[in-house]
């Protein structure tokens, strides 16, 4: 049986593009800004419903808006993902949000502390408690 690998997200250091690779399909998802939208059980578990490019997961976080208000979600800064130093640590934190159930809800706390460290905007955002509302 062939194993195929997690989906994952990799920044191609030769074309500047990002990608992603699902099964043995890889798409370029090119300098896009990276958004997640995701809801919480109540005892504060994430559960990820959709990443990729900020207008489509804007459309779908108003869907989910609509029938669960635990909704969240966070857009990454194609800035903060192309960041030498940074951006390597945020797209392994991102494939760890997709292979691994529950490890969204820690996404906020992860890209504040790697903001701090390394002096740049990894998520628009004042404090990792506040919600970044994205309108349909």
């Amino acid at each position: 049986m062939t194993r195929h690998a997690d989906p994952a997200y990799r920044f191609d250091e030769a074309t500047g593009q990002l990608f992603f690779t699902s099964g043995n399909a890889k798409t370029i998802v090119g300098d896009i800004d990276l958004a997640m939208v995701w809801t919480s059980d109540e005892d504060g578990n994430g559960c990820l419903h959709k990443h990729g490019r900020k207008e489509f997961i804007e459309e779908r976080a108003a869907l989910i808006r609509t029938i669960d208000e635990t909704t969240k979600t966070v857009t990454i800064p194609w800035e903060a993902l192309s960041h030498p130093e940074a951006g390597p640590k945020i797209i392994e934190e991102v494939n760890k949000c997709l292979s691994i159930s529950g490890r969204v809800s820690k996404i906020e706390a992860f890209l504040q502390e790697i903001a701090e460290m390394h002096e740049i905007e990894a998520f628009p955002r004042a404090t990792p408690e506040q919600t970044v509302e994205m309108t349909p």
